[in-house]
């Protein structure tokens, strides 16, 4: 878990959701929100959730091998192509 999440119950965050979702997007902070005592989503900033995704990739393109500075976007599309296929 890092530093900066909280941990609030359901019932504190249905009574709090203004307040929750401007300390979300206003002051960077996350929130695991709790139901029956056990985690159930997670709420954070869009823009942080794209850099932990980007950052997860990133670590999945170097474990196979790949210099990422070397990547172009071409060569990216047909690295995840067969991963697109997989959902469609």
């Amino acid at each position: 878990m890092l530093n900066s999440e909280k941990i609030i119950g359901i019932t504190e965050a249905r009574k709090n959701i203004k307040n929750l979702v401007d300390k979300v997007s206003e002051q960077n902070e996350t929130y695991i929100i709790a139901r029956d005592s056990k985690p159930e989503s997670r709420k954070l900033r869009f823009e942080k959730v794209l850099e932990e995704t980007r950052d997860q990739f990133v670590q999945w393109l170097k474990k196979r091998g790949y210099d990422i500075e070397k990547l172009s976007e071409e060569e990216i599309e047909r690295i995840i192509e067969p991963i697109r296929k997989l959902k469609s």
